[in-house]
C-alpha cells in the first residue's frame, strides 16, 4: 500500500495503512521492541538462517491448513492483546475469516508467505518521502503483531500523514471495528 502511494501517484488518489509494519533497519526504530518472543524469534531466524526459516514454513503448513477456525483463535489468543482477543471470541466471524485466509494462502504452497516474510525485512525500494498523496494511518497501542513503535515511526516519517494511534485497538480490532471509518476517508478523497 505504501509502496503504491509513493511510485503511482498517478494512478493512487489516496491510501490507509492499518497495523502497517515500518522498515527494517529504519534509523530510531527497535524494530523488534514490543514484538511477541515468536515472532522476534521468526524474523531473526530469516534474517540470519533463510533456509531454515523457509523449512520452519513449509513443515507448518499443513498444520495451518488443517486448523479450523477455532484453532486459529486458540493460536491467536495465546499471543495477543485482550482486546484482540476478545474479537476473536465475540459473535463476528474474525476467526473464521482468519482461517479462511490461511487455509487460501497457503493452498498453492507456502512462497506467498515466504515472500511476505522476506518483503518485511528487505529494502523497500522506495522512500516514504516520496509520498505526494493522502494517506490515513491507524495503529493500536494494544498490537501484539506490530508494535505500536513502527505506527508511530510511520506516522513521523510518511509526509502529510492523518495518523489515528489508537489507545484502545489492537491488531484485529482495527478490522473488525475501524474499517468502515477508512473507507469513509478513502471514499472523500476519490
Amino acid at each position: 500500500m505504501l509502496a503504491c502511494a509513493a511510485l503511482l501517484p498517478d494512478l493512487v488518489a489516496a491510501a490507509a495503512s492499518l497495523a502497517g509494519v515500518a522498515p527494517y533497519g529504519a534509523d530510531g526504530l527497535d524494530y523488534f521492541a514490543g514484538m511477541s518472543q515468536g515472532d522476534v524469534d521468526y524474523n531473526r531466524l530469516v534474517l540470519t538462517d533463510p533456509e531454515a526459516a523457509r523449512a520452519e514454513i513449509d513443515k507448518d503448513r499443513e498444520g495451518l491448513l488443517a486448523s479450523s477456525a477455532s484453532d486459529v483463535a486458540q493460536g491467536f489468543a495465546s499471543v495477543s492483546a485482550p482486546v484482540d482477543v476478545a474479537v476473536l471470541q465475540g459473535e463476528g466471524e474474525m476467526a473464521a475469516w482468519l482461517a479462511y485466509a490461511i487455509h487460501d494462502g497457503l493452498a498453492p504452497g507456502s512462497q506467498g508467505y515466504w515472500d511476505d516474510s522476506r518483503a518485511h525485512l528487505d529494502p523497500w525500494g522506495f522512500e516514504l518521502a516520496d509520498i505526494t498523496i493522502p494517506v490515513l494511518l491507524l495503529h493500536g497501542r494494544q498490537d501484539n503483531f506490530v508494535p505500536f513503535g513502527h505506527g508511530q515511526w510511520l506516522a513521523t516519517h510518511i509526509p502529510g500523514v492523518e495518523a489515528r494511534l489508537l489507545d484502545n485497538d489492537g491488531h484485529l480490532t482495527l478490522a473488525e471495528h475501524r474499517i468502515g471509518e477508512v473507507h469513509a476517508w478513502l471514499s472523500q478523497r476519490l
